[in-house]
């Protein structure tokens, strides 16, 4: 089964990312749930412990997925970087994502391009509360999925 992965710090919104992008509201057993996202059926969403949790699930899920979105919350994101390495030799396909995009006044704007120039990485400000970006991660997503 195709799998995505959603990594980043502990509460940095993977879940409420989970939640946004299949449209549900409580999911059992989320860490590792079939579902439907978008036009994609079936794939295996994986939603990881924390990339700042050392043993955690993201490390065995770096190897597993096809597409790792890494979701960053503040300009201080070394440590999402060095996992992007990680993803990038476990073979996926990696979207930056600017998470809580309403907590800031640009919308995340400014951080989305400071990540943009460090890693070259397609990014995207998303917020799961207001639903704002994830049509069009969903697409992107379904994108990289569909050149597999």
């Amino acid at each position: 089964m195709r799998q995505v992965g959603i990594f980043g710090k502990r509460k940095s919104g993977k879940s409420a990312l989970m939640y946004a992008l299949t449209k549900q509201k409580i999911i059992q057993d989320a860490a590792f749930s079939a579902m439907e996202i978008g036009g994609v059926t079936k794939v295996m969403l994986v939603d990881t412990v924390g990339v700042d949790v050392e043993g955690s699930t993201a490390e065995k899920s770096a190897q597993s997925v096809e597409v790792a979105l890494m979701l960053i919350t503040d300009d201080m994101f070394d440590l999402e970087l060095a996992w992007v390495s990680k993803l990038i030799k476990g073979g996926a396909s990696v979207i930056a994502v600017i998470a809580r995009a309403d907590t800031f006044d640009d919308g995340g704007a400014a951080l989305a391009a400071a990540v943009r120039e460090v890693s070259g990485l397609t990014t995207f400000c998303v917020s799961s509360t207001l639903g704002t970006g994830v049509v069009e991660l969903d697409e992107e997503i379904n994108r990289r999925l569909a050149k597999e």
